[in-house]
């Protein structure tokens, strides 16, 4: 294939990889590879310090050039700077089907990578971290007995003698009371209670 045919194989994508930078700027560069010279033709925002005219990197790529597929999956690696660039390339190919270009989608990643090491030291919490509730307010059927104890006693009421409606607000109340900030809690009222766990969870959804 002479080189303007070529040139106009590639020309063909350019508005796509324009779009494509612009769209992830200013993280994404892309690059255009002329397989037969084994060199970089057109750079677009230029992350990897290039030039048009160096040669090709496809050693990275780690594929004869005959077995290219399609495209590649993301794959990682350095820039010059030392940042992390997130990689894929798209094989060009002739109307035989032989590939005679690459373009070449770099990504690069370190702000993203810096911010998920912020969020995960800001999100760590000590191992066998446990609810202040459950540390320093007394043990969660101690409390739930309590608080209903307490309750039945202000109404007059029995527990085995509670109708649908009683046992709501009775869950209810412990709600407001901060009980189901105990992990344990919802298994322990809905046996006192002799409900099931949905319906608790119904009646929170009512407060």
């Amino acid at each position: 294939m002479a080189k303007s045919d070529f040139t106009a194989l590639w020309k063909q994508y350019e508005p796509m990889i324009k779009a494509i930078v612009e769209l992830f700027h200013p993280f994404a560069e892309a690059a255009v590879h002329d397989l037969e010279k084994g060199r970089i033709v057109a750079l677009y925002h230029n992350l990897s310090q290039r030039n048009v005219g160096d040669r090709s990197p496809l050693h990275e790529l780690k594929v004869e050039t005959k077995d290219f597929p399609d495209y590649f999956e993301p794959y990682y690696k350095e820039n010059r700077d030392g940042r992390p660039l997130k990689c894929t390339s798209i094989t060009l190919r002739n109307s035989k089907g032989k590939a005679i270009g690459l373009i070449c989608i770099n990504v690069d990643v370190s702000a993203f990578q810096e911010t998920r090491q912020a969020l995960e030291r800001f999100l760590k919490t000590p191992e066998k971290a446990r609810n202040p509730v459950e540390l320093y307010g007394g043990q969660c059927e101690e409390q739930v007995t309590a608080i209903i104890q307490g309750y039945l006693d202000d109404n007059r009421l029995k527990l085995n003698f509670l109708d649908r409606e009683r046992k709501k607000q009775i869950v209810q109340h412990l709600f407001q009371k901060g009980i189901f900030n105990y992990k344990n809690a919802v298994p322990f009222i809905a046996k006192k209670l002799k409900i099931s766990r949905a319906s608790i969870y119904n009646y929170i959804k009512e407060v």
